[in-house]
């Protein structure tokens, strides 16, 4: 867990140095209008890229070939965007460093003044229904507080002759790519981390939510995360030494009392 927290930590860090380093040419333009305008032109932005995309054939493994529809993205969404946004052009992107780490905080940052927008490129196959990570409970607050607002672009891509083609691209706001759970009314998330998981192909055709607004994601967030840790409390309860659960049993009785009637 600590190295985790450091190396989102580095990556903050990182992010921050980005944007008092990138020019600032869309300081005119403000976050708000930028993701004002990438909502009103999520369809257009999915398409485009989609165009570009397909024309290309994608040779390597399963387990590596994110990385090439990470980076063709991302260079689509380089001359996509500006055509579509006044004041923003390429100068304004930052893509980080190229085949370095899976997992970034931001694999396209837009530095609108001193506000970021970040989006994220995912990639998943046709065949079956995505699961990629989409960020964890703890990531999700960092991620509010250093960006502006987050969209993901999703490359689903298909198998033709032995190589790979992207069949379609899907842009949008992250949090209305999230799954929804089958045990309770919160998010799709894997149990051992809290990383949320998407939703299945047929709501991405859709363009269905299971969220109504981004409040009711945040709300469902917590109930995921308040239902995980009980989750994990039953779970390891016994398999903790008898001194630790001795110094659980005293942090339960400082927060609520020793649970007997109070003395008359």
């Amino acid at each position: 867990m600590k190295a985790h927290s450091n190396r989102l930590s580095l990556r903050l860090t990182a992010l921050v140095f980005v944007l008092f380093t990138l020019p600032s040419r869309a300081a005119e333009v403000s976050a708000q209008e930028v993701a004002a305008k990438l909502d009103s032109l999520k369809d257009t932005i999915a398409a485009e890229v989609t165009a570009r995309l397909s024309t290309n054939m994608v040779h390597g493994s399963y387990t590596t070939v994110w990385r090439q529809f990470e980076d063709a993205a991302i260079d689509a969404l380089w001359v996509v965007l500006p055509k579509h946004i006044a004041g923003l052009s390429e100068r304004d992107f930052d893509r980080g460093t190229t085949g370095r780490e899976k997992n970034r905080l931001a694999d396209l940052a837009i530095a609108c003044g001193t506000n970021v927008v970040e989006i994220s490129i995912k990639a998943a196959q046709r065949s079956g229904n995505p699961e990629n990570d989409m960020g964890t409970f703890r990531d999700y607050p960092n991620r509010e507080k250093l960006f502006a607002a987050s969209y993901t672009l999703w490359v689903r891509y298909e198998s033709v002759g032995g190589n790979l083609r992207a069949e379609r691209a899907f842009f949008d706001r992250t949090w209305r790519f999230v799954g929804k759970s089958s045990q309770m009314d919160s998010v799709k998330y894997r149990k051992k981390d809290g990383n949320m998981r998407p939703k299945p192909w047929t709501m991405f055709d859709s363009g269905q939510a299971y969220w109504k607004n981004e409040e009711a994601f945040k709300a469902a967030v917590r109930r995921a995360e308040t239902y995980r840790a009980n989750e994990l409390v039953k779970e390891y309860l016994m398999d903790l030494s008898e001194d630790d659960q001795r110094v659980l049993h005293e942090r339960l009785k400082e927060k609520f009392g020793s649970g007997l009637p109070p003395k008359p």
